[in-house]
């Protein structure tokens, strides 16, 4: 943004990842330091117009709320009925929530298994939101009846309701990957709430709600009982505001996909990369959805793993990592890690760690385990046996050679390497003979790697392998 009310600025730190080849431990972000700056909103009536954020998924028709039991949780929330009042509403400026954080995350985290905060514009791929993922074999979801029945969703703030242009008899949106290759699409359901403001600009929360699934069989308003708020409807943090369907695998796409809810925060009137790092949430909160994101409860192995759960792999402890000035809701100049008010978050270690012990064997065969940052030469190592090695980067470009010793010489080979777009990514290499071999490992970007060695006959498990089949291959049934 040009112009923001912000905290006092500070200037911005470093973007230079760190150049140390030697084996890290992982860094805890510092959280000692008091912040610099106290925000004082500057409290704006809020906008007349309506008009919904630009967002990459536009939903459809407003139906009035239905009124659903409430779900069963574990934790305690201020309602348990969607709010049916609407009035006049005050938007503090955005900078409020540098030192007012929510304590209401958008679901319990009970109900979900993975996650990642937003991947900013400086990381190995961008992505323009987090994510928040929930599983197709809980129980709960697979014997759910009604819309009550599965995850709820809370409003994070006060605000009012925005709902995106509705189609004609339902709130469903498609999601229109036919472009790609092979072309497939989605269809997901939308809700927005407007919280705050930065000059004349509304500042919406976004909740992207999206099962993975084609509506094949199903009504076109078959998401209309899981919204129960209504367009301009003023909401209270922690109503509940929605339901998140969870689609069993019958009715899942095939691939590596699973249902999550897409989150955080846009600008009324602007693209789909013109976004915040959603970091409005308490420290206590965030801490809890980055040990998730790190260490997913059904582990990197579930049967509902999707692809973007890697962009959290090893990532420190934040909601936004490696973002760009305009990316920063609290100033205007880019951060490795956003967790605080902007200013605190200067000083945290933005360094991703990925564990060589969780790459896919189990622990007690491993031989091997070697992780770090930026260029590396390991020593020499003797395997009596044949041995398999998992390699993992984090991003790139990046590659990873083995010098295998032969009589008085040596030979080197590429075991793997990754493209300088590539996100994080990991592989297993074929059965490798006995014999002494060092590795050597190119990273000049510092993003981070692991590599773990085990016999060649050990049990191994990457993300992904396991997926049941989906409702069908990309592509079908046509699009609506």
């Amino acid at each position: 943004p040009t112009t923001t009310a912000v905290p006092t600025t500070v200037a911005p730190a470093t973007t230079n990842a760190p150049t140390t080849t030697a084996v890290p431990t992982t860094v805890a972000p510092a959280t000692t330091n008091a912040p610099t700056t106290t925000a004082v909103p500057t409290t704006t009536e809020a906008p007349t117009t309506t008009t919904a954020p630009t967002t990459t998924a536009a939903p459809t028709i407003t139906a009035a709320p239905t009124t659903t039991e409430a779900p069963t949780t574990t934790t305690a929330v201020p309602t348990t009925v969607a709010p049916t009042t609407t009035r006049a509403f005050e938007l503090p400026d955005l900078s409020y929530f540098a030192e007012n954080k929510s304590d209401r995350f958008l679901v319990d985290f009970e109900d979900a298994i993975a996650g990642h905060p937003h991947v900013g514009q400086r990381s190995p791929v961008p992505h323009n939101d987090s994510h928040i993922y929930f599983s197709n074999s809980d129980p709960r979801w697979i014997n759910a009846t009604k819309p009550s029945d599965y995850p709820p969703i809370y409003a994070v703030a006060d605000g009012l309701i925005k709902l995106a242009n509705p189609r004609v008899n339902s709130y469903y949106n498609v999601i229109d990957h036919t472009n790609y290759d092979p072309p497939w699409w989605h269809v997901a359901y939308t809700i927005n709430i407007r919280f705050a403001t930065v000059g004349n600009v509304n500042i919406n929360f976004l909740y992207s709600m999206e099962p993975y699934v084609t509506l094949e069989h199903r009504p076109k308003d078959f998401f209309d009982d899981f919204i129960l708020v209504e367009n301009n409807q003023y909401v209270e943090k922690g109503d509940i505001i929605g339901y998140m369907y969870v689609s069993p695998f019958s009715e899942r796409l095939t691939g590596p996909k699973s249902p999550h809810i897409a989150f955080g925060i846009f600008r009324d009137q602007q693209g789909p990369w013109d976004v915040y790092a959603p970091a409005i949430f308490t420290e206590e909160i965030v801490n809890q959805f980055s040990e998730l994101y790190r260490n997913p409860s059904e582990g990197w192995n579930s049967t509902s793993y999707g692809n973007d759960w890697s962009r959290g792999r090893g990532v420190p402890t934040g909601m936004g990592w490696m973002i760009s000035a305009a990316e920063n809701p609290f100033g205007d100049y880019p951060l490795d890690v956003l967790m605080y008010n902007g200013v605190r978050d200067k000083e945290l270690n933005g360094t991703a760690h990925i564990d060589s012990n969780s790459l896919g064997f189990d622990q007690e065969d491993l031989i091997i385990g070697l992780e770090g940052h930026g260029d590396f030469l390991s020593d020499t190592y003797s395997f009596a046996n044949d041995t398999r090695i998992i390699i993992a980067s984090m991003g790139g470009p990046a590659e990873f050679v083995q010098i295998v010793s032969e009589g008085d010489g040596q030979r080197e080979s590429t075991i793997y390497s990754t493209s300088p777009d590539q996100n994080f990514a990991i592989s297993v290499s074929p059965s490798m003979s006995a014999g002494s071999r060092a590795f050597r490992v190119s990273d000049p970007e510092n993003w981070g790697w692991a590599i773990a060695v085990a016999p060649a006959d050990a049990v191994y498990r990457l993300p992904g392998d396991n997926l049941p089949e989906g409702s069908c291959p990309p592509g079908c049934p046509p699009l609506p």
